[in-house]
């Protein structure tokens, strides 16, 4: 199969189109990877600037501590309420008490 002269000629004249698209190819994957370089940068200059959302503590070995002091205070609650009350002294007829008092404090003069 020959080459005629119009095939010829028309493949001078896309010779230069195939020649952009082949270098358009060549750096097609340089150029995504500096895109993508670019991206992963602006991410992680937005992760380093943001304000980081608190989480609770997880039980470790700092609560160990806290666990032990707890449970002490529990003890000593639960022995003074073994203990008997001591009733409060009968009320006389004649001494009204009101439930307000020592719980306000006047701070004008």
């Amino acid at each position: 199969m020959a080459l005629l002269p119009i095939d010829l000629q028309t493949l001078f004249t896309q010779l230069t189109q195939v020649g952009k698209e082949q270098a358009a190819q060549k750096d097609a994957l340089p150029v995504a990877q500096s895109i993508q370089g670019a991206q992963l940068a602006q991410k992680a200059e937005i992760r380093d600037t943001a304000v980081n959302e608190t989480h609770d503590e997880e039980e470790g070995p700092e609560k160990a501590g806290d666990r032990a002091r707890r449970g002490a205070e529990r003890r000593k609650r639960q022995q003074k309420g073994a203990k008997t009350p001591v009733p409060p002294p009968a009320p006389s007829g004649d001494v009204v008490r009101d439930p307000a008092l020592g719980r306000n404090v006047d701070i004008t003069s």
